[in-house]
């Protein structure tokens, strides 16, 4: 019979612990468990460094362990139990998700009644978590008061809600579906404006921040 102890961090950042006592665990290990190694696959998906990524814990050959732990800039973001087949391999995937344009520091505990194996530090860099930039156009051919706003983002991380502002003003709002890397648009009609310029600036947001246009001026002139 043995107590397990876990850590965890809730959504406000509270600490706290859980202990579980267990019996009938059958150990096949006879030493504190082998080498455990890092690795990550952002970027294999969308070849953008986004904020949405695995984090992969492989102990190849040696000793098992019974409880993982990853931490992520010294924080505690993962526990599992595991099966002890010694020697045979371990591998366990942490899924990280949500993560804004930054440097994030990994590392792994595994852990058995003879002791603790820590990986090396392992770092993931995201870079792309923000949306790519959109670019406007416009149909005002005639220059009359009617025409047609159309936003693209050809390719990029996607963003989940579009914007766009007419002199500063927000004029419409739409929810975009996000499927990146992949192209977003949008299409709005603007009608009767009167004679004069109108200057136009998208925007496409998502959790890790806001990328605006570059400006469009639009004339009318009858």
């Amino acid at each position: 019979m043995s107590d397990i102890t876990f850590e965890f961090v809730d959504a406000a950042g509270n600490h706290g612990t859980a202990t579980a006592t267990v019996s009938n665990i059958t150990a096949k290990s006879k030493a504190k468990p082998g080498t455990v190694v890092l690795s990550d696959d952002n970027g294999y998906d969308t070849a953008l460094q986004d904020g949405k990524y695995n984090v992969t814990m492989n102990m190849w050959y040696g000793e098992n362990g019974r409880i993982y732990k990853l931490y992520e800039n010294d924080v505690l973001i993962d526990t599992k139990i595991l099966t002890d087949n010694s020697p045979n391999a371990q591998t366990v995937v942490s899924a990280v998700y949500g993560k804004k344009n930054g440097t994030y520091r990994y590392f792994a505990e595994l852990t058995n009644a003879f002791g603790t194996t820590t990986s090396g530090t392992h770092v993931v860099t995201v870079s792309k978590a923000a949306p790519d930039k959109p670019v406007l156009s416009n149909d005002n051919w005639d220059g009359d008061g009617n025409f047609k706003v159309s936003m693209n983002m050809w390719w990029g991380t996607n963003g989940g809600t579009y914007n766009l502002y007419e002199n500063g003003i927000l004029i419409y709002t739409e929810v975009l579906t996000n499927h990146t890397p992949n192209a977003q648009s949008s299409v709005m009609t603007v009608t009767n404006r009167a004679i004069g310029n109108y200057e136009y600036r998208a925007e496409i947001v998502n959790y890790a921040g806001a990328t605006s246009s570059d400006k469009m001026i639009v004339k009318v002139t009858k």
